[in-house]
């Protein structure tokens, strides 16, 4: 069964600047605390974050709007698809709506992906964006 994690949360930062954090490696291994990130924004690249333990390519981007990515962690099993990944960054005021779908999850991660999204990503990225203001 095709599992899918949604989520939204909104950071005070301006889309464009979220963009390019998610997408530069120093920024992004920066915010996350997770260990190095390799990412590029340019479409077919491949990407890493968190010393690698994540990983897929860059499949689409629309600039300060939307980023797709493949996706998949050390936890996957071999014969699991890669799931597909999209942020979408929405401004909100002074800041953003960073709306997540992240398709094809597998059933056994579904709950750790569920919850993994809060603790890994929009908790540290709030936390790194008061501390940089």
């Amino acid at each position: 069964m095709v599992k899918i994690v949604q989520q939204s949360v909104e950071l005070p930062a301006l889309p464009a600047v979220l963009y390019s954090m998610y997408l530069d490696p120093g920024q992004h291994a920066a915010f996350t605390g997770g260990g190095p990130a390799s990412i590029s924004p340019a479409p077919g690249t491949a990407w890493s974050a968190f010393d690698g333990r994540i990983h897929g390519r860059i499949l689409a981007l629309t600039p300060s709007r939307q980023i797709v990515q493949s996706w998949r962690s050390f936890e996957w099993q071999d014969d699991d698809p890669d799931s597909v990944l999209i942020l979408t960054f929405w401004p909100v005021g002074s800041g953003s709506v960073v709306a997540l779908a992240q398709v094809d999850v597998p059933e056994r991660l579904y709950d750790t992906l569920l919850g993994g999204w809060p603790t890994r990503y929009w908790e540290p990225w709030r936390a790194y964006l008061r501390q940089a203001t």
